[in-house]
C-alpha cells in the first residue's frame, strides 16, 4: 500500500540520520575564517563559472544539465535567519503558490491488528511502525515520520547527533505538490539548506529552488542560490553543497 511505502521512506530517512545525513557537509568540524572575496572557481563537478562581480563577492555558474547557481557574499547582524529570510521570500516567487498544507495527523497508533488486511503494528525497542490503509506513524530515536494517506502528505522531523558528536535538525514536509526540506547542522558554523520543489512548474519554468549557507557564526554567509527545471534535486544540491564550501574557504 502507498502509505506503507511512504512510511518506509521515512525509515531510510532514519538510517541516514544515523550517519549524519541529510544535514550540509556535516563532515566539516573546523570553524571557517571570515572572508572579504568569494573563491569561487573556474569549473567544479557540474557546474561551469559564467560570471564573477569585480569586487569579489559574487559569482554565477551553470551545470550542465541547465541548473544555474548564484554565490552571494551576504553579511548579517545577530541571527543569520536575517539575512535568509528574505532569500527564501524570493525563491518562493519562482514557484507556484502551494495550497495550504493539511492538518496534521493524530499520533496515535493505527487501528489495532486484525481490524483490518492492511494493518501494520510493529513495536520493537526503539521503533514502532503502526500504519493502516489511511495512515502511518513510524516513531526512531530522533526522527518522527507521520505519513497522511486520506491527504497523500508526509512530514519528517528529525534531529540529534551522529556517531561523532556532530549532526543537526531537519524538516521534510511534502505532498503531491511538492516538497519544502530544511536542515540546520550543529558545530561551529553556520550551515543551513532549504530546497522547494513544485510539481508543476513555476513562471520561468522553474521546478526546485533552494540554497546552501555556510560560514562562521560571526558572518558573513556564503548563500548559493540554485534553480532548475528538472526534479533530481538530490544530485544537484550535492553539486551546490560542494561549491557553496570551496567559496566559503579562503584564497592563497
Amino acid at each position: 500500500m502507498k502509505i506503507l511505502a511512504l512510511a518506509l521512506i521515512g525509515a531510510s530517512a532514519a538510517a541516514l540520520t544515523a550517519c549524519e545525513r541529510p544535514f550540509p557537509m556535516a563532515g566539516h568540524h573546523r570553524p571557517l575564517q571570515p572572508i572579504s572575496q568569494l573563491n569561487c572557481p573556474a569549473a567544479l563537478r557540474e557546474f561551469n563559472r559564467t560570471d564573477v562581480s569585480p569586487d569579489g563577492k559574487s559569482c554565477s555558474y551553470m551545470g550542465s544539465n541547465g541548473a544555474e547557481v548564484q554565490l552571494k557574499l551576504v553579511s548579517f547582524s545577530g541571527d543569520p535567519d536575517s539575512a535568509l529570510d528574505p532569500v527564501e521570500a524570493q525563491m518562493k516567487t519562482m514557484l507556484p503558490p502551494q495550497p495550504p498544507a493539511p492538518p496534521p495527523s493524530s499520533s496515535e497508533p493505527a487501528s489495532a491488528p486484525g481490524a483490518g488486511r492492511d494493518n501494520v503494528n510493529i513495536n520493537l525497542p526503539g521503533i514502532s511502525i503502526h500504519a493502516d490503509d489511511k495512515n502511518a506513524n513510524v516513531n526512531v530515536p530522533g526522527v518522527h515520520i507521520n505519513a497522511d494517506g486520506q491527504n497523500n502528505s508526509v512530514r519528517i522531523n528529525g534531529g540529534g547527533e551522529g556517531p561523532s558528536g556532530r549532526g543537526g535538525q531537519f524538516t521534510v514536509n511534502a505532498d503531491d505538490n511538492g516538497a519544502v526540506i530544511r536542515s540546520r547542522a550543529f558545530g561551529p558554523n553556520v550551515e543551513q539548506s532549504l530546497i522547494l520543489a513544485s510539481k508543476v512548474p513555476g513562471p520561468q519554468g522553474w521546478r526546485t529552488v533552494g540554497y546552501e549557507a555556510v560560514g562562521p557564526k560571526s558572518g558573513p554567509l556564503v548563500v548559493a542560490d540554485f534553480q532548475s527545471r528538472q526534479d533530481n534535486h538530490d544530485l544537484i544540491f550535492d553539486d551546490v553543497r560542494a561549491l557553496a564550501w570551496k567559496a566559503a574557504q579562503k584564497r592563497g
